[in-house]
């Protein structure tokens, strides 16, 4: 399953290099795009590893502090991006997805689902079970009507009330 996961995503990260490079207002996210794309696989396998053989992790390596690029994170970005190609890759992780072995894998281990959701997202592909948070019934609070108390003044006295001069 990593190594089919691996291939998915290289053959994404390589459609990406070559449209991207074309199109100047995704020129910047190249880089970052790779290396969270191989991250992602990487976790994968790890999170894997240690759900299957319950091994110890690896030591993770430092991590060098560069200039962070944020990703779009909207539904389907990179299939908006990228069109027909990126779909297909899509249809591919939905394959993998529903898998038997996959299937028992992401019920059993919610790590694995943490990790390929957003890659999921991106190809908009619905990675494990469909969570929907249901809030709390809102009991609405009775409005009071906030009255303004305006100080009387007796106004302005008619003519026909003044005193009349006689002449």
């Amino acid at each position: 399953m990593v190594r089919r996961l691996e291939m998915i995503v290289s053959a994404v990260a390589a459609l990406i290099a070559r449209r991207f490079l074309r199109d100047p207002r995704y020129m910047a996210l190249i880089v970052p795009l790779w290396g969270w794309l191989n991250r992602t696989v990487r976790r994968f396998g790890r999170v894997r590893v240690a759900a299957v053989a319950a091994a110890v992790r690896a030591p993770r390596a430092p991590v060098v502090a560069a200039a962070r690029v944020r990703l779009p994170a909207g539904k389907a970005w990179l299939v908006k991006a990228l069109g027909w190609e990126a779909a297909g890759y899509g249809s591919q992780l939905q394959a993998l997805m529903g898998e038997p072995e996959m299937v028992a894998l992401l019920a059993a281990v919610p790590g694995v689902v943490r990790v390929l959701r957003p890659l999921g997202r991106m190809l908009g592909v619905v990675v494990g079970p469909v969570v929907v948070r249901v809030r709390k019934a809102r009991v609405p609070k009775p409005r009071v009507r906030k009255v303004r108390v305006k100080a009387w003044s007796p106004g302005p006295i008619p003519e026909a009330w003044w005193p009349q001069k006689r002449r």
